[in-house]
């Protein structure tokens, strides 16, 4: 000590440490020299020990270590790709901070009483007649869908080549229609004889078939159309009202244990508040034509089954006035998506719903098929599946498998799409579009 105070004494070394930070106007921070000598010293002897203890005993306990690899930062690798899978579920990507940024932007004001579900349904009409209205054309997305992403044009047509390729035989399974049917590039076939199915409409003509249908069309329309119902329809039917109805999904369908579960509702509450939509429009004055995909077609069903057993005045003509369904790919029994569980990560309602031969789903479509039995109605029912896996951010998935996605009733096809292109025509010309217009012109007939 008294070598260092000589030197301070005589300049050699100073006992503070001046360190120049460039800013708008010079700043000179001093740091004892001592204090700054001690603090490197006990940093030293207390972290570098540590740091080497711990080394070592990873290198001693191995299994230790792949233990808590295995238990611990695998599922949290699981918990962040499992919710990039569920955010890919429709065309709707939304990004890995959304529910932090959508948490942050809520005011004291938008907040609700958690005891109570929050509304999470529009109704958008997208096409109003100038004149009388003749038919309802009504347009609900499957979950993460969206408007904008679900019924937007779709772009697969560049790569037919998996279309052209693709010869599967028609054929159908009713006994009343053995008539052996010519070869198409496509599947087509009246749904699978089923005990539960209404035997009125089994009876289905077979003049029903489209035979001309054009498979290879000839590229996109002139201008791409970022909602087809709205663009196309518009102008094949300006008499027709189309509307589409739209809820919101939870950002996380494997919601990590971590992360506060929101209060949400069912099929039966959202499909409730659709009705209260279609009421104050007066949708069931004149013929419905219901178009769903993939868990739209769900709603359709609940909202029908509904007006039927409650058979009120204001909502009884929602099944009678049902003249027509689309169905794109609609889980009538399912998904085995939704029968995957994941540690440290719960299932949201919206999958708990749709597991695969779930108890809610099966009724749901018990009480459908029995409601067509009783009534006195007939629609024009078709389905269409997908026969192609869906890419899910980095694997290959089966989202409604065909016989999941039978509904026991009216006609099914087959097609080589995935879950995603299954409802996006690539033109007016396309086939996934010309059937819809068949059935609209059937009704209106």
């Amino acid at each position: 000590m008294e070598v260092e105070d000589i030197m301070c004494d005589q300049g050699i070394m100073r006992t503070e440490l001046s360190m120049e930070i460039e800013t708008d106007s010079t700043t000179i921070i001093t740091i004892s020299a001592t204090r700054f000598r001690l603090a490197i010293t006990v940093l030293t002897r207390a972290v570098l020990p540590t740091v080497i203890q711990v080394c070592y005993k990873c290198l001693r306990n191995q299994k230790v270590v792949l233990d808590n690899v295995r238990h611990q930062i695998i599922p949290t690798i699981f918990a962040f790709l499992a919710n990039n899978i569920s955010r890919s579920l429709s065309s709707v990507q939304r990004g890995l901070f959304y529910p932090l940024l959508l948490r942050a932007t809520i005011t004291p004001s938008s907040t609700r009483d958690e005891d109570f579900p929050e509304e999470c349904v529009d109704c958008v009409v997208l096409h109003e007649p100038s004149g009388s209205i003749v038919v309802d054309i009504i347009f609900i997305h499957g979950i993460h869908g969206s408007l904008q992403n679900t019924w937007k044009q779709g772009l697969w047509a560049s790569d037919r080549n998996k279309i052209k390729k693709a010869v599967l035989e028609r054929s159908q399974t009713s006994s009343e229609l053995n008539r052996q049917l010519p070869n198409s590039p496509l599947k087509r076939s009246i749904s699978d004889y089923s005990s539960l199915r209404p035997s009125k409409l089994s009876k289905l003509d077979s003049t029903s078939f489209n035979n001309n249908i054009e498979i290879d069309n000839e590229g996109l329309d002139d201008e791409f159309s970022k909602c087809w119902p709205k663009d196309w329809l518009s102008k094949d039917y300006p008499n027709a009202r189309i509307i589409s109805l739209n809820y919101s999904t939870d950002p996380y369908l494997w919601r990590p244990v971590w992360v506060k579960k929101k209060n949400r509702s069912g099929i039966p509450e959202r499909s409730l508040e659709m009705i209260k939509h279609l009421v104050k429009l007066q949708v069931g004055r004149r013929p419905i034509v219901w178009v769903g995909h993939s868990k739209g077609g769900l709603y359709i069903k609940q909202i029908i089954v509904h007006a039927w057993e409650q058979n009120a005045e204001e909502m009884k003509y929602l099944y009678l006035q049902s003249k027509g369904i689309m169905f794109y790919s609609v889980p009538h029994r399912g998904s085995v998506l939704a029968d995957i569980t994941l540690p440290f990560l719960s299932r949201s309602v919206e999958l708990l719903e749709v597991q695969r031969n779930g108890c809610f789903i099966l009724d749901l479509h018990r009480k459908f098929l029995n409601m067509l039995e009783q009534s006195k109605i007939n629609p024009e029912v078709f389905s269409f599946f997908e026969t192609s896996l869906t890419f899910m951010s980095f694997v290959y998935l089966r989202i409604v498998a065909a016989d999941s996605a039978d509904a026991g009733v009216g006609e099914k096809w087959g097609v080589p799409l995935d879950h995603r292109e299954i409802c996006k025509p690539s033109s007016r010309q396309c086939f996934l579009y010309k059937e819809l217009l068949r059935i609209i012109e059937k009704i209106l007939c």
